[in-house]
């Protein structure tokens, strides 16, 4: 592949470009050498003659900002996208940003708000950065006996369900089935079942990273410990991950050691009903009392909806089983006691019949299928139980919502983590608000949708004990509490000293 270097660039930008010219000429013959191992074809650069392929590498799931529109620090000198798992090619990648002065950003899937793999990488408008994406790295492998399994960074949600449940067996994974596992894992991840099996981070057996010397490293509980529990939730910031080892757990009474089972053939134990404005009040203090005190095998959540058609505000509740079907006496009387109390209310629809496995891990597609979405996303912990007033403000701040696209999900936090590990807060209960919405080309309508969620986390606000790192609003430039507030106080000093060892000089994101 040929590259031509554009060396004159556009007067607006010449104060961030022509300073990183001779830098990336420099970077382009080392990243093309015939020794690299990674192919050219899997690069794009910045000052490349196809900028349209440049941009189309850099696009992220978020239309909030397009590439186009990405500020001139957001853009990385070089997009690397390799098609295999390449320790040694992400470690020369490393290597040679570093010799030259330029950090390191990775990112799986593009999936968080905005460019936040992008912006997060710098702290002022004079550093520069390459943003490898591991998106091509998708192989993922069950062993039934073990019940475990290996899965690379770019494996989404429902191709890590698809394999592991031919065998009886789950992760607690992605609530959202296109989510890849890199962003969610190393976050710490919330996902289908954490509160009895913990989150994604408490089933990570192990992990395979590059580091800042462009080594391969293998952590767990007993090799480089620092590296395990700083990684697990606030992974961004020590190196390139590139292979997690995942523990699986049974959502079938008889697991198979041959493929047996398929997403629609295993059965869930669930309630699901949908309420109107008037019932929104009785919901979340029946909520906040009974979730407290229900199975740890239960997970319960609200989610706050707008009838498209209506512009009505709705809240579903939905109760999931994260054990096998019809197993669990404590499941069966407790999902029996929120049956009998939303029939005393007046529900748009409920059930307590049974769901499928593949219900369950799809749920939550349908919100997000259309590609041209924006969102402006934050997620925040709250102390259990929750506090009646703050109940109330979260329905008066939905009653304000401007997009029938946005939601709210209340759910399970972090609840009796059985690891230690850097995500923290527990318990906890975690409320994501996504503000959500199609572009119309006027800045007044993005201003509004914007505005809506930043309110909400200002009036909630003093109820907030913390931040999940896994959905932030884009980062803006020297904002030193960025992910200082995603952390507990002795949690956040620990990944400082992490850092300093692992990474003394800031080749990786800064915390």
């Amino acid at each position: 592949m040929k590259f031509t270097i554009i060396l004159s660039v556009v007067a607006a930008a010449a104060s961030f470009a022509a300073a990183d010219v001779a830098t990336q000429d420099k970077v382009f013959k080392a990243y093309t050498s015939p020794s690299f191992a990674i192919s050219s074809a899997d690069i794009q650069f910045r000052h490349q003659s196809n900028k349209n392929a440049y941009y189309g590498a850099l696009k992220t799931f978020n239309n909030l900002i397009t590439p186009k529109e990405f500020p001139k620090t957001a853009q990385p000198l070089a997009i690397i996208r390799p098609s295999k798992a390449n320790n040694k090619g992400i470690g020369q990648v490393v290597k040679t940003a570093k010799k030259h002065g330029l950090r390191v950003s990775a990112r799986s899937g593009g999936y968080q708000s905005g460019y936040s793999s992008n912006m997060a990488a710098i702290d002022n408008k004079k550093q520069d950065f390459v943003l490898v994406d591991l998106s091509k790295l998708n192989k993922v492998k069950v062993d039934p006996k073990r019940r475990t399994a290996t899965a690379e960074p770019g494996v989404t949600g429902l191709e890590l369900y698809t394999e592991t449940i031919k065998y009886g067996l789950h992760f607690a994974g992605p609530h959202t089935s296109r989510v890849t596992l890199g962003g969610f894992l190393l976050q710490g991840g919330m996902g289908i079942g954490s509160r009895l099996h913990g989150a994604g981070v408490d089933n990570i057996l192990g992990f395979d990273i590059v580091t800042q010397d462009g080594r391969t490293v293998y952590a767990d509980a007993k090799s480089n410990k620092d590296l395990f529990y700083a990684v697990r939730g606030g992974g961004q910031f020590f190196g390139v991950v590139t292979k997690f080892y995942l523990r699986l757990v049974p959502i079938v009474k008889n697991p198979s050691l041959t493929p047996k089972y398929d997403a629609k053939s295993v059965k869930i134990d669930q309630v699901f009903a949908i309420f109107d404005r008037p019932q929104a009040s009785d919901l979340l203090s029946f909520y906040g009392k009974y979730d407290p005190k229900a199975p740890k095998a239960l997970e319960n959540k609200v989610i706050f909806v707008v009838d498209a058609a209506t512009n009505n505000k709705q809240y579903l509740f939905a109760s999931v089983s994260a054990v096998p079907f019809n197993s669990s006496t404590a499941v069966q009387k407790s999902q029996a006691q929120i049956t009998k109390w939303y029939k005393t209310l007046p529900t748009n629809f409920a059930t307590s019949d049974p769901s499928d496995y593949q219900g369950v891990i799809s749920g939550s597609d349908a919100g997000w299928a259309d590609s041209d979405l924006s969102y402006y996303a934050e997620d925040v912990w709250f102390k259990v139980p929750l506090d009646p007033k703050l109940q109330q403000i979260l329905v008066k701040q939905w009653d304000k919502v401007p997009s029938a696209l946005s939601s709210m999900a209340l759910n399970t936090g972090t609840w009796d983590a059985p690891t230690k590990n850097a995500l923290g807060f527990d318990r906890s209960y975690s409320l994501c608000i996504y503000s959500v919405w199609k572009r119309n080309g006027t800045e007044a309508w993005d201003h509004k949708n914007k505005a809506w969620a930043d309110e909400t986390l200002k009036a909630i606000k003093p109820y907030t004990l913390g931040y999940y790192a896994n959905e932030l609003r884009p980062k803006k430039l020297q904002d030193r509490n960025y992910w200082e507030k995603c952390y507990e106080k002795k949690t956040y000093k620990t990944l400082k000293v992490t850092k300093n060892k692992w990474d003394p000089k800031n080749v990786f994101k800064s915390l």
